[in-house]
């Protein structure tokens, strides 16, 4: 029986499928399955699956249904006697990171915590951007409690605000926010002390180089090899006005990641900088976006997401859009987010071009999926889960350490 992903389920595409346990109607059904919104025949017809046609699991320990993930609703059931289990949960190690708009704002009330959910629980590991204002404990609690409804268990840990703060340069922002991680504690161990993550650099506050100063924080994974990493969470200016602070940024970044590789001091060289870097961002002055001028192909590192152009694939736009007609290329750009990991890693990566067909990097485009296509605004889709696409790299979860 085949095991293709359904058009409706496309978002999930790009997670990749490797790592998910998936429901499939079995060789009783000949035309579809009924999916419905309550584990019982007496429950609405939702939708349905073809032959060959596949849904994430959330759980099987309802009686006589599976509850699937079906299109963005965690309310949805198919009748075990017509359908069966394929796939594996979770055989990989799936580290990713999102910008998750002010997540933690006064208005993110409105945040969809399921849909966000949807996404955490197929990253082991995942840094996070823009936590900010006085909600986002609260979030990230909700965010974990739904997680564990779901029978995963995910921990979290952020830093202390960084940013401008009554700066007496009056052309910066009074601007701060928190970076954090996210983690299934079941696959990955946090090897930090404490309850916040480091920062790469210092003061916090008013920084001379970084706008929001990049948090690392270091793992291990949880299985027989022991493979270990840290991962830093970046988040670099935007704004037309500043951009010679993120000019800054990036020359940083740059000149730390290839000290890094050439410091034999240094124990641990599997490094990745996950991120928003405001990667030349349209409609500022090419010659004020830098990244292309600065974060260069090196001995030291690689980038990543641009890896694919090189071998003829196209860029996919990591911030969400709403449909663009007739505009070339709206599919693309911008490509604001990115990662950078030190070559030291190819070891556990490989040194081949990575593209988007060897499904070991990937984007989520999950305003396309029909629930957030309807809306006709970009903002619509960022008030409920963010304004940002989350990004991920998958690497084999029995990799071994050789660091």
């Amino acid at each position: 029986m085949k095991t293709t992903v359904s058009f409706l389920l496309a978002f999930f595409l790009f997670v990749s499928f490797a790592f998910s346990q998936l429901v499939s109607p079995n060789n009783r059904v000949h035309t579809r399955l009924n999916v419905r919104d309550m584990p019982s025949s007496a429950g609405q017809i939702i939708g349905s699956l073809a032959p060959g046609e596949a849904a994430p699991l959330i759980t099987d320990t309802v009686s006589h249904y599976y509850q699937i993930l079906f299109e963005g609703s965690d309310q949805a059931y198919v009748h075990k006697g017509y359908s069966e289990l394929v796939g594996h949960v979770k055989d990989s190690l799936v580290i990713g990171s999102w910008n998750i708009k002010f997540f933690g704002s006064s208005n993110s009330g409105k945040r969809d915590i399921k849909a966000i959910a949807d996404i955490v629980q197929f990253m082991d590991v995942m840094a996070i951007q823009e936590l900010k204002d006085h909600h986002f404990i609260k979030h990230l609690d909700s965010l974990v409690a739904e997680l564990g409804r779901r029978g995963y268990r995910y921990d979290y840990i952020y830093s202390d605000s960084s940013g401008y703060m009554d700066n007496p340069d009056t052309n910066l922002n009074n601007y701060a926010e928190r970076g954090g991680f996210i983690w299934d504690v079941d696959r990955i161990e946090f090897l930090g002390s404490g309850d916040k993550c480091r920062f790469i650099t210092s003061p916090v506050i008013n920084n001379p180089i970084f706008r929001i100063v990049p948090v690392v924080a270091e793992f291990k994974v949880l299985s027989g090899s022991g493979f270990d990493f840290q991962l830093v969470s970046l988040h670099t200016v935007y704004k037309k006005e500043i951009s010679w602070v993120r000019k800054q940024e990036f020359e940083y970044i740059h000149q730390w990641m290839n000290e890094q590789a050439n410091d034999t001091t240094l124990a641990e060289k599997d490094i990745f900088i996950m991120g928003d870097f405001n990667a030349n961002p349209p409609g500022q002055p090419k010659a004020h976006q830098y990244f292309n001028d600065i974060i260069t192909d090196t001995t030291a590192y690689r980038i990543i997401f641009n890896e694919p152009l090189k071998a003829g694939e196209q860029s996919i736009r990591t911030t969400v859009m709403i449909p663009v007609r007739n505009v070339p290329h709206a599919n693309e750009l911008p490509a604001y987010d990115h990662l950078l990991l030190l070559k030291n890693t190819g070891y556990a990566v490989g040194m081949d071009t990575v593209t988007w067909a060897s499904g070991i990097i990937g984007v989520i485009e999950f305003d396309t999926i029909p629930k957030w296509r309807a809306f006709t605004s970009a903002l619509s889709v960022g008030a409920r889960i963010s304004d940002h696409r989350p990004i991920w790299i998958k690497l084999d979860y029995n990799t071994e350490d050789k660091d």
